[in-house]
């Protein structure tokens, strides 16, 4: 890739997007870390680090990806962008709900998490027996990484489309 190709990289609203949403994950594990030691009370740590990360990805959003929004007011951009995000938790809740909480016998059956071998290579690694050591674990992570992915793409979709169009 020449530099003309990386300066076009660097320029994509799409990389940006994932650059900034990179660093508005780790800006929620340090808020939540901090006030988890500040309140000991995990939902009220949780609350605020949710709303001070929200305000935080509303700013580089505006500021930094989709830096050409200027159409609609900033009350606007602020009122649907919360909305926005607040669709997305409920989608999060409701597809745990069912993938993790409630069916995750079917889910563990359809993906045949059952017939893997636990006891053996990679399943058995100290560090990896607790994250996908059982089919269980497995469906979790899976599940949380696939809600994960869409929530981003539909995070940037409702970000582009709605509240900074």
């Amino acid at each position: 890739m020449n530099n003309s190709g990386i300066v076009l990289l660097v320029r994509s609203e799409k990389i940006r997007y994932l650059f900034w949403g990179i660093l508005t994950t780790v800006f929620y594990f340090l808020s939540r870390i901090c006030l988890d030691f500040i309140f000991h009370i995990p939902i009220i740590s949780a609350t605020l680090s949710e709303i001070v990360t929200i305000l935080f990805a509303f700013f580089v959003n505006k500021k930094y990806v989709f830096t050409k929004s200027k159409k609609n007011s900033l009350t606007y951009q602020l009122v649907t962008f919360f909305i926005g995000r607040i669709i997305v938790a409920l989608i999060d809740i409701f597809v745990t709900y069912i993938t993790i909480e409630k069916y995750f016998s079917f889910s563990i059956s359809l993906l045949r998490l059952d017939k893997f071998a636990y006891n053996s290579f990679p399943f058995n690694i100290p560090f990896l027996r607790d994250i996908i050591g059982s089919p269980y674990a497995l469906n979790n992570i899976i599940w949380i990484v696939v809600i994960q992915i869409s929530a981003i793409i539909i995070n940037y979709l409702i970000s582009k489309y709605w509240s900074f169009k």
